[in-house]
C-alpha cells in the first residue's frame, strides 16, 4: 500500500433496513444509511441517518455540478410501477449501497462538502435549504464551478467538433459498450424469465402431483407421487432463488456500467461546454481589443473611454484564460477519470461474472442433490417393502396353509374328523412303505 492510499481515509457504508413510509395516497420508501469512517471531517467514526431516494439523486447532481468532469457514480434509475416489490427493493437497496462506497472511495469526491451533508446531517433538508441560500451560484440551476468563475455555461452555440484524437476514440468505444451492455442487459432478462416460468411450472406440477397423490388409494403409489411434488416444490424455491441471485449478481452490476457510461457522457457534456465557454470567452477578448484598438487610433480625445475598455480587455484575457485552463484542467482529469473506469470496469465484471457462475454452479449441484435424495428414499422404501416379505418356500407353504385353512362354517370341528385325518395319514404311510419295499 502506497503513503498516500494508507493516509486516505476509509469509508465502510451500508444502505438497509429499507421500509415504506406514508399512507395509501402518498408513501416512499425510506432508507438507512450506516456509515463507519475514519476521517476527521467527520464528527463520530460511525453514524447513521434515514435517506429517501430523492435525496440520493440530489447528491448526485450535486456532485456533477461541484465536480465537472469527474465521472459520478449513478443512483438506479426510478420506477413507477412495481417500486414496492421486495426483489426491486432490495436490488435498488444494494444498488444505492455500491453508489456511496464508489463516491466515498473517490480520491475526490471523498472531500466533497455536499457528501458530507447527505451522510451525516439529521437535519437534511434544512441544511440543502441554508446551503442554497449561502452558495446562489449552486442552487437548482446548477451551474456550478464553471459560473463561479463568471464564465457562461447555458446553450452551447454551434456544433462541437472533437479535436483530440484520443477522446474521439474513447466516445466511440463508449457507444459501442453502451449498446453490447444494453444487449447482454437484455439477454439476460431472458434468462430470468425463463428461470422464473421454470419456477412457476414447477409449483403448478407440484400441486398437480400432490392432488393425485391425496386421492390415489394404494400407498405404495400416493407414497412416491407425494414424495415427487415436495421435490417439484424444492426445484421452484430452487429456480426463484437463482433467478434472484442472477438480478443481485451480474444484472447489477451490467445496469450499473450503463448508468455508468451515462455519467461519462455527462462529462463528456461538460467539457463541451467548457470548450465554447473558452471560444466564447476568447471571441469577446477579441470583440473588446478591438475596440480597444479603435479607441487608440481616435487619439487622446477618448482618455476616460480608453482606460474604461483596457480594463475590460483585461478582464476579458484573464476569463479567456481561466475557461483555456478550465478545459485543459477539465481534459487531464476526464484522461484519469476514464481510466480509472476501465480499471473498475474489469474489476466489476470480474467479480460479478464469478460469483453468477459460482451461483449456477451451486444451483445445479442442488439440483442433482435433490433428484438424488429422492432416488435414494425411493430405494430405501423399496428395500424395507422386499425386506418385509417372506421366502419363497416359505411363502409356498404358507400358500398351502392358508388353503387349508379354509373358512369353516362351524368354528368347531365334530368329534368323527380327528378320528377320520389320522386313519388317512396312517393309510397314505402304508402305502409309501409298501411302495418303497417293492422297488
Amino acid at each position: 500500500m502506497s503513503v498516500e492510499q494508507a493516509a486516505k481515509p476509509s469509508f465502510d457504508i451500508s444502505v438497509g433496513d429499507p421500509h415504506k413510509v406514508g399512507d395509501l395516497t402518498s408513501s416512499h420508501i425510506v432508507y438507512q444509511v450506516r456509515t463507519r469512517t475514519t476521517s476527521k471531517a467527520y464528527k463520530q467514526p460511525e453514524f447513521a441517518v434515514s435517506r429517501r431516494y430523492r435525496d440520493f439523486l440530489w447528491l448526485y447532481n450535486s456532485l456533477h455540478s461541484n465536480n465537472p468532469g469527474v465521472v459520478i457514480p449513478p443512483p438506479p434509475e426510478k420506477q413507477a410501477v412495481g417500486r414496492f416489490d421486495t426483489e426491486f427493493v432490495e436490488s435498488r437497496r444494494q444498488a444505492l449501497e455500491r453508489m456511496l462506497n464508489k463516491i466515498a472511495a473517490h480520491p475526490i469526491l471523498h472531500h466533497d462538502a455536499d457528501l458530507k451533508i447527505f451522510l451525516e446531517s439529521e437535519a437534511f433538508n434544512v441544511d440543502i435549504k441554508n446551503k442554497e441560500n449561502r452558495d446562489p451560484l449552486l442552487d437548482q440551476s446548477n451551474k456550478g464551478m464553471l459560473s463561479a468563475i463568471g464564465i457562461n455555461v447555458g446553450g452551447s452555440s454551434g456544433k462541437f467538433v472533437e479535436h483530440d484524437d484520443w477522446f474521439h476514440d474513447r466516445r466511440i468505444y463508449l457507444d459501442a459498450l453502451e449498446n453490447q451492455l444494453k444487449a447482454l442487459e437484455k439477454a439476460l432478462d431472458t434468462v430470468i424469465i425463463q428461470r422464473k416460468g421454470l419456477a412457476e411450472a414447477a409449483g403448478e406440477f407440484a400441486v398437480s402431483l400432490g392432488s393425485l397423490a391425496q386421492v390415489e388409494l394404494s400407498p405404495m403409489f400416493s407414497g412416491p407421487l407425494q414424495g415427487l411434488s415436495d421435490v417439484q416444490v424444492r426445484i421452484k424455491e430452487l429456480y426463484q432463488r437463482q433467478a434472484q441471485t442472477d438480478v443481485l449478481t451480474l444484472g447489477i452490476t451490467i445496469d450499473e456500467y450503463v448508468r455508468l457510461i451515462g455519467s461519462v457522457k455527462t462529462a463528456f457534456g461538460q467539457r463541451q461546454k467548457a470548450y465554447h465557454s473558452w471560444h466564447a470567452a476568447e471571441s469577446e477578448l477579441q470583440k473588446r481589443r478591438s475596440a480597444h484598438d479603435k479607441l487608440l487610433r481616435q487619439g487622446r480625445s477618448q482618455q476616460d473611454k480608453l482606460n474604461e475598455v483596457s480594463a475590460s480587455v483585461s478582464d476579458a484575457e484573464k476569463r479567456a484564460h481561466q475557461a483555456r485552463l478550465l478545459f485543459e484542467d477539465m481534459g487531464r482529469l476526464m484522461r484519469n477519470e476514464l481510466e480509472r473506469f476501465e480499471r473498475e470496469k474489469v474489476e466489476d465484471f470480474k467479480s460479478g461474472v464469478e460469483t453468477f457462475l459460482e451461483g449456477a454452479v451451486e444451483a445445479q449441484k442442488e439440483l442433482i442433490e435433490i433428484w438424488e435424495t429422492f432416488l435414494l428414499q425411493m430405494d430405501a422404501e423399496d428395500e424395507d417393502s422386499v425386506g418385509k416379505g417372506l421366502p419363497v418356500g416359505q411363502e409356498q407353504s404358507t400358500a398351502v396353509s392358508s388353503a387349508s385353512q379354509e373358512p369353516q362354517t362351524d368354528s368347531h370341528p365334530t368329534e368323527g374328523e380327528p378320528q377320520q385325518r389320522s386313519a388317512d395319514l396312517t393309510a397314505a404311510t402304508a402305502t409309501d412303505l409298501a411302495l418303497k419295499q417293492d422297488a
